[in-house]
């Protein structure tokens, strides 16, 4: 009868991967709130600020920091492993904790604008996790830093042209530097963290 009923499970169920990864019974938004998962969130949280406090000064010797790379990939990778790990709550976690760090330490001369950023970055994990089934996907990992880096993009332009008065010419040829990093190589990193993460046992129904 349990070979049977094991027979009986639909096949879409066994490739399932869906955000909250560790709790897919609950919804993406808010996403788990429990101590185990705030606690998780908080130490994915300052790996990232450990890693970007080599990042950010990278992208503030190559571009003066008013377009970030290298900085931009580690966030899109770590925002969405957190959210996706934990849901939307645990991804803000991870997300905003970095941007205080770095407008204590000046390590980046736009680090108040990361509270606006990570915070679209979160977004956009969250809209990705709530309309895939399969986060393992390549699909479903393109989509979210395509999305994502659409949203920064957009939120850059007044800042750059406004603020900081750049040249659309030069805006225009960064952007396109950034987005060729920040959409394959998050994707790169977040794909190959999330067979650990299936691997090492965290996906829970």
């Amino acid at each position: 009868m349990a070979q049977r009923d094991a027979l009986n499970v639909p096949e879409r169920e066994a490739g399932e991967f869906r955000a909250p990864l560790t709790k897919m019974s609950a919804k993406v938004w808010p996403g788990r709130a429990d101590t185990r998962a705030i606690v998780s969130s908080l130490m994915l949280s300052l790996t990232m600020v450990v890693i970007l406090r080599i990042a950010e000064p990278i992208d503030t010797i190559v571009t003066g920091g008013l377009f970030p790379v290298s900085g931009r990939v580690i966030a899109f990778t770590m925002i969405a492993l957190g959210t996706w790990m934990f849901g939307g709550i645990g991804g803000l976690i991870v997300a905003e904790i970095n941007p205080f760090i770095g407008v204590a330490t000046g390590s980046s001369p736009i680090a108040p604008f990361f509270f606006i950023t990570n915070g679209l970055i979160t977004l956009a994990a969250i809209i990705v996790g709530s309309r895939f089934s399969n986060l393992m996907s390549w699909k479903a990992i393109l989509i979210y830093t395509t999305l994502a880096s659409i949203f920064l993009v957009v939120a850059y332009i007044p800042l750059h042209l406004f603020y900081f008065q750049l040249p659309v010419e030069r805006m225009l040829s960064l952007y396109a530097i950034q987005t060729a990093a920040s959409i394959p190589l998050p994707a790169l990193l977040l794909r190959a963290l999330l067979q650990v993460v299936q691997s090492a046992g965290f996906v829970r129904r």
